[in-house]
């Protein structure tokens, strides 16, 4: 009788697979790379994450590009035949041709490398949830995301998968997506009203007991969204929530038994160590690396995983370019490029917004001045976070821009009383999890001895007032932080509580302040050593 259920159960699972029309990858034909059982003795799992559109080279920064990424992306295929290539999430948001596209630039892109499966950043909500059926039909791709749901029916959405099972060099290896529940702080709460973030390892724990109750595959690997740094000290690789209760949302997931290694992103940075005796990697953003996992076999199965990141950027020039790609480029850009190309204004030195600048920098306060001038208001803070680049000195253009300021947030106009100004400006403050908040229009004044909160003694005006508790000044901020985004709860709470007025202007800041700086003409060379503007005491 035992053996009757044996072969009936075989039976089951050999019909499951079929029915699952699992796609199969890898080319080689050596002999010395092939196990007796004829499977590969090597597979490997390549990756980008946070590549926020960028798909045109930045000549004189570290982004390589589309064109160049794809000959680097055929390299390692070709040294490594038996294996894929997945996108850790946050694809499509950040550059004007993706973002004048919806993205669709990606999309092409990502068909055109072979893209088999990504997992779902913070800012693919960017577009609210219209995009994604769009997204995988043109990128000829999956989404997937064990731990999200959609409010409205209690389940995984229609169009996003659990897991993506593949045949690799003739593994079966499973492919877990896992979102962030960072992303309730880094989205737009209007964007994912409707959907939830369930913590990461208990949905990753369940669905590997059925995926190895269904498939038995021969390896899993987690490719998630979730952030992560490396430990300076130690170089183990730790998670980077801004959520202080989610802290080891990384951690959990590394604890699970049956995982061979984990792919992040998010927290824009080079990873590379193992957590719980598994491979963590990151590659930085904007393609500027590729994270490798490396699956090795034996007649056993898998016997180990490895982890590497290739550092594109550091070989940047010497890359050939990719002549599909770039004819992909200029058919995006003959349909956008008059626009684009619009000069804006001469900025005379480079306005750094380098994470190594602390707090508010030169690019930040720019940025803050031409909206406090725009919005005509007594103080402006914005989040540091969505300003993305360093400006060069030179012509400023509206592409430019569209790069600096990706997302499509308005200026909202507060109207409040001077203590809670002080808060809102504390909350910026040497920052954790979140870039610092950049401000303009007075002296900040702060002690480091007084909690979060608390910090600031004094602000003082650019017309020379001093910030009177229970005055009323008027600020402008994003929309993306009145709705409390980056932990910028002061503000959403005081508005709810009606403490704060609001007024959004539904005018995109990114369109106020391009108006502003040709209002201007110049930035002046000044403007990139700003005066101090944030004194400790």
């Amino acid at each position: 009788m035992k053996k009757i259920i044996t072969f009936f159960t075989a039976a089951l699972l050999s019909m499951s697979v079929f029915a699952e029309k699992i796609p199969s990858y890898g080319t080689t034909n050596s002999a010395s790379q092939l196990l007796e059982n004829g499977k590969s003795k090597y597979v490997s799992i390549f990756a980008v994450n946070d590549i926020h559109g960028t798909i045109e080279e930045d000549l004189a920064g570290k982004n390589p590009g589309g064109a160049k990424l794809s000959e680097v992306i055929k390299e390692l295929q070709l040294a490594n035949p038996e294996s894929i290539f997945v996108t850790a999430g946050d694809n499509y948001q950040g550059s004007a041709l993706s973002n004048l596209s919806q993205g669709k630039i990606m999309s092409d892109f990502f068909k055109k490398v072979g893209v088999v499966t990504s997992t779902i950043g913070n800012h693919e909500f960017d577009w609210g949830d219209q995009m994604f059926q769009q997204w995988e039909k043109d990128g000829g791709f999956n989404f997937i995301a064990c731990n999200l749901i959609d409010k409205r029916t209690g389940k995984i959405p229609e169009w996003c998968k659990e897991y993506e099972l593949c045949y690799v060099g003739g593994h079966l290896i499973c492919i877990i997506g896992a979102a962030t529940k960072d992303t309730v702080f880094t989205a737009s709460k209007k964007r994912i009203e409707n959907f939830e973030f369930l913590d990461p390892a208990e949905c990753i724990r369940k669905v590997l007991r059925k995926v190895e109750a269904t498939y038995a595959p021969e390896a899993v690997v987690v490719l998630s969204h979730i952030g992560s740094h490396e430990n300076r000290l130690t170089g183990t690789p730790v998670s980077a929530s801004n959520d202080v209760s989610d802290k080891f949302e990384l951690e959990d997931v590394a604890k699970l038994k049956g995982i061979a290694a984990i792919i992040t992103g998010h927290s824009h940075e080079y990873v590379n160590g193992t957590l719980n005796g598994k491979p963590v990697v990151q590659a930085y953003n904007y393609g500027r690396a590729i994270s490798q996992i490396k699956l090795t076999f034996n007649e056993k199965g898998l016997k180990s995983a490895k982890g590497n990141v290739i550092e594109v950027f550091k070989n940047k020039d010497a890359i050939t370019e990719d002549p599909e790609i770039l004819s992909l480029i200029a058919e995006y850009k003959a349909k956008y490029g008059a626009e684009l190309g619009e000069k804006i204004c001469l900025v005379e030195n480079e306005l750094s917004h380098e994470e190594t600048v602390p707090n508010v920098t030169p690019l930040g306060y720019t940025i803050a001045s031409a909206m406090k001038a725009a919005y005509k208001t007594d103080f402006a803070v914005t989040n540091g976070g969505g300003l993305r680049k360093t400006v060069k000195a030179g012509t400023l253009t509206v592409n430019d821009m569209w790069e600096l300021i990706p997302f499509d947030n308005t200026g909202v106009v507060l109207t409040l009383k001077g203590k809670d100004l002080k808060k809102i400006v504390d909350h910026g403050i040497n920052s954790v999890g979140f870039r610092a908040g950049q401000f303009a229009g007075g002296k900040v004044y702060y002690t480091s001895r007084m909690p979060e909160g608390s910090r600031v003694t004094r602000i003082v005006l650019d017309d020379g007032r001093t910030v009177q508790d229970n005055e009323t000044y008027t600020c402008v901020v994003n929309d993306f932080m009145a709705e409390g985004g980056d932990k910028y709860t002061v503000i959403s709470e005081g508005i709810k509580a009606g403490s704060i007025s609001a007024n959004n202007t539904y005018i995109p800041f990114r369109d106020a302040v391009i108006d502003q700086l040709k209002n201007w003409g110049t930035v002046r060379k000044s403007w990139s050593e700003i005066p101090q503007v944030l004194i400790a005491e």
